[in-house]
């Protein structure tokens, strides 16, 4: 019952259909209700009319006193039909009705309609005062009047029974119809991605939800605003840096090939380590900016068709001092015949980027793989480490940008996976992460696969 209030209370279509359904089903119960009663009386009056229209014929033809007529003149006539008439004196009479049934009328009876209950049935029965003194009696059982009564309110209910129902469907039909519009609004919202956030078709929506739809868009278009400004001043400022960072590594350099105290060379290798990590940090910046800057489904790279295997290579020769560095032992599992086809460059960053991932979470002396293989169109890339895998609420931020795994004692700018995410969503592919168990149900690594499509849309 809560949760059909809450619906109710926060549903416009619910409220909708709710309150006409509540009106129609008022309606027509009213309207049945009055036209019931309405053939009720119809039914009455029509009874009382004919036993008035009888008596006046009969007065016309003065009956002497003791005058009857109670004989059903077809046989094959209803008992219930069968109307009396008596010319009654002032000391009441008894009617033989049926062989099985008289009506005994006492004198003290009114002049004018009424209704008489005998032992066995109720009569409707219509007395006139003659001028002789006595009294003409027309009768009919309340029977007939009852049948006809019901049978004229049933006809009269039966439409509205039988149009409430199909009304009821009918005005469900069109408020879904009518709202069909907004909930097709709602669906293209949801498909959008993150960085979709072109104005929406409110053509067809209806005039009342316009300024509604006008306002979404206005916010979507201040969003993107505020966004590519952003994404600017990143990429300026990456830029910008470049040129002094590069300074300060040639001076580091120079440094490095004069003969130094031992205490001083120390500084300088640190100097020099932290120079390295911010051109990676600019490099990565840029590279993160220009994915974020090309509209999802094109890319400023061109379209080429290379093996996986060749891909792996280029990725390993620039990764093997990391490789080298931790002793990992490296395997590659790919053919000739598993092909790329696509923006080379983009799933080169892809795989390079989740390989240095592996490379930093790995242990020494650990294991990567790295395979590809042909699913129909799709190629699937897998990078499996022997690393400690990742933990569920890490797993929901590991690509959010500038985001590391806290206790690791790895260094990073934590935007390599953010990279990868923007490429793989500007490209229409896919990503998954779980952790591998052994036989223990113990995490023994971490798997990433890589889902491309057969053929990136075209730039």
């Amino acid at each position: 019952m809560d949760g059909f209030k809450r619906k109710i209370t926060h549903s416009l279509q619910a409220q909708l259909l709710f309150w006409l359904s509540l009106v129609i089903v008022v309606a027509a119960l009213g309207g049945g209700y009055f036209s019931f009663r309405g053939a009720f009386n119809e039914a009455y009056e029509f009874q009382d009319d004919q036993l008035r229209q009888i008596a006046g014929l009969m007065e016309q033809q003065r009956p002497a006193p003791g005058f009857v007529i109670t004989e059903i003149t077809e046989e094959t006539a209803d008992p219930e039909s069968q109307v009396i008439v008596q010319v009654m004196g002032k000391h009441g009479s008894e009617i033989s009705v049926r062989h099985d049934e008289k009506l005994s009328l006492p004198p003290n009876l009114p002049e004018g309609i009424q209704t008489f209950q005998s032992s066995h049935h109720a009569w409707r029965l219509f007395i006139r005062n003659l001028p002789s003194g006595d009294r003409l009696v027309v009768g009919q059982r309340t029977e007939v009047r009852d049948e006809i009564a019901h049978g004229s309110g049933l006809r009269t209910v039966l439409p509205f029974l039988v149009l409430m129902p199909v009304l009821l469907i009918v005005v469900n039909v069109l408020i879904r119809q009518m709202l069909k519009p907004i909930a097709k609004l709602s669906g293209d919202l949801d498909r959008r991605g993150e960085a979709d956030l072109g104005a929406m078709d409110d053509r067809h929506v209806p005039a009342e939800i316009r300024p509604f739809t006008s306002s979404i868009n206005a916010l979507l278009l201040r969003v993107e605003k505020s966004m590519e400004m952003q994404k600017r001043f990143v990429a300026d400022a990456a830029h910008e840096l470049r040129s002094p960072l590069t300074a300060l590594s040639l001076q580091a350099e120079n440094l490095s090939k004069i003969d130094l105290p031992p205490p001083a060379t120390e500084r300088l290798s640190a100097l020099r380590g932290g120079l390295q990590r911010m051109r990676t940090l600019l490099e990565q910046l840029l590279l993160m900016a220009r994915s974020q800057a090309s509209p999802q489904g094109q890319s400023q790279q061109p379209l080429s068709q290379v093996p996986m295997e060749d891909m792996f290579k280029q990725v390993l020769e620039d990764l093997m001092p990391m490789v080298e560095a931790k002793k990992l032992d490296i395997e590659v599992r790919a053919d000739r015949e598993t092909r790329f086809h696509g923006h080379a460059f983009d799933c080169v960053v892809v795989i390079k980027n989740l390989v240095d991932n592996a490379i930093r979470y790995t242990p020494e002396y650990g294991r990567i793989v790295m395979s590809a293989r042909q699913d129909g169109n799709q190629v699937l890339i897998d990078i499996e480490d022997s690393g400690p895998g990742v933990s569920d609420e890490d797993r929901k931020r590991i690509f959010d940008p500038f985001y590391r795994v806290l206790g690791s004692g790895e260094s990073g700018s934590g935007l390599g996976l953010a990279i990868v995410k923007a490429i793989l969503d500007r490209n229409g592919a896919s990503i998954s992460v779980a952790n591998m168990k052994d036989a223990g149900q113990t995490v023994s690594g971490l798997r990433v696969t890589v889902c491309f499509p057969g053929r990136f849309p075209t730039a």
